[in-house]
């Protein structure tokens, strides 16, 4: 196992002279990009994110084989438990290395990390809520060999530093970025501008970690994710020095899952009426918090709208564009930081057509008398009477159609329009048409209506 001294013993630097203040690297375009919200159970993000999108939650699992390397202290048989059965220390992401026989005498211990610490009195979690703190150490500790007052340089995997040995021949040099203290309460994004660490070391493809972990601080392993994946010391008496072998430890955030609802209202609808659609994202227990992002309502395979975003965990979309017929409705949730997507059950949103309006009730009656065609010429004659309308009078027209009354109506095509006589109510109508109906269907101005088939003549 690599080195195994306390990291959190202090957050103020712990200087031999270093001859840069920066870090000689290009890596941290894609270093450390987010951090997640505040676990209520514990106080500290329950994630940080990496400029690949790799996420690592606390690592915080204290099963036997100490994947996290807490155990030795809390009492690894109980839950781990805020406050009361915690580590003073723990690691996002936790990076060793040590080369020995430094100069024939000392060796080189290197670390990288992104962890959570308490910043009160006490520095444990006897300090309470609200000194929880998050920060990014880099530590270099050479213990002897080298030549007092030489130059040294560390190569590593986020960038190159140089060091000025100190008159015992040793290095000892702390860097901690981001919170320094608490209280008051720590600002956890604090870390993530900084050069110690980003974006996450972890194991390289030789072997896989522990399921859910990026390696395991027990086993030495080749790694991957840095701008170099070793660590060099070089330097008068020592020449070029370095190993390709890193303690790691780092758990994998896994998202909560959730579930969707959707209600559609009113249902049953008609064609062309608004309907309501709701959406209902819920983490599944037991997690808590509000799923944020976007849901896309859908139609079968299709799309209605565009994505709506998530206000308090609930989507809504009103749409007008549902034909008539049974609709398949889902909504499908896009998942975000914290938690994963999930599509809806199903509900069948059934949509009647509009009913035509029903005809205007008739205030008269047609009586057709004749109604006949002469072959030769096609004039057609059809003749009859319409009584009074109920409100006095007689209609002003009537209209005659090709083909026969049908619900109080003349569906057929019209063929023409005859007026009225107002004193008895009688007309006749004369006219060469191309039609040769077999039936007409007369329909009075006022609603009455009569039907007669066609005699030839």
């Amino acid at each position: 196992m690599k080195p195994n001294f306390k990291w959190w013993i202090s957050l103020a630097v712990v200087a031999c002279v270093m001859l840069s203040a920066g870090w000689a690297s290009a890596q941290h375009a894609v270093g450390l990009s987010r951090v997640g919200s505040t676990d209520a159970a514990n106080g500290f993000p329950r994630w940080y994110m990496d400029g690949t999108g790799l996420q690592l939650a606390p690592c915080l699992v204290s099963t036997a084989d100490d994947p996290c390397g807490i155990n030795a202290e809390i009492n690894p048989a109980l839950p781990v438990v805020f406050p009361t059965n915690f580590p003073a220390e723990f690691f996002y992401m936790r990076a060793t290395a040590r080369i020995d026989g430094i100069g024939g005498v000392g060796r080189a211990d290197a670390g990288w990390a992104l962890e959570g610490a308490f910043g009160g009195p006490t520095g444990t979690p006897a300090d309470g809520p609200g000194s929880q703190i998050v920060f990014a150490r880099f530590r270099l500790r050479v213990t002897g060999g080298l030549q007092a007052g030489a130059t040294y340089v560390m190569t590593g995997p986020y960038g190159q530093q140089s060091f000025v040995a100190e008159p015992t021949g040793t290095i000892n040099f702390t860097d901690d970025r981001g919170c320094g203290a608490a209280p008051p309460a720590c600002p956890f994004n604090l870390a993530l501008v900084q050069p110690n660490v980003g974006p996450f070391l972890r194991w390289d493809t030789t072997s896989a970690p522990p399921a859910g972990f990026i390696g395991h601080p027990a086993i030495d392993h080749g790694i991957v994710g840095g701008q170099n994946n070793f660590f060099r010391l070089s330097g008068p008496g020592i020449g070029i020095v370095e190993t390709n072998l890193f303690s790691i430890t780092g758990k994998i955030f896994v998202k909560a899952a959730t579930s969707t609802a959707l209600t559609s209202t009113p249902n049953p609808s008609t064609a062309g009426q608004a309907v309501t659609l709701r959406a209902t994202v819920s983490p599944a227990p037991p997690a808590t918090g509000v799923p944020t992002g976007t849901v896309q309502f859908k139609d079968g395979l299709a799309n209605l709208g565009l994505p709506v975003a998530l206000t308090n965990g609930v989507a809504t979309l009103v749409t007008s564009a549902l034909t008539a017929g049974t609709h398949s409705l889902t909504a499908v949730y896009s998942g975000d930081d914290d938690f994963l997507g999930s599509t809806s059950a199903a509900v069948s949103q059934v949509v009647t057509a509009v009913a035509p309006p029903p005809p205007p009730a008739a205030t008269d009656t047609v009586s057709v008398q004749r109604a006949e065609q002469v072959r030769a010429t096609g004039e057609l004659r059809v003749e009859g009477v319409n009584s009074r309308r109920t409100t006095g009078g007689f209609a002003a027209t009537d209209e005659i159609h090709d083909g026969a009354a049908s619900a109080g109506t003349c569906p057929g095509a019209l063929i023409g329009t005859v007026s009225v006589n107002q004193a008895d109510g009688r007309w006749t109508f004369r006219q060469v048409v191309a039609a040769r109906p077999t039936t007409v269907c007369v329909k009075s101005a006022a609603g009455g209506v009569g039907t007669r088939a066609v005699t030839p003549k």
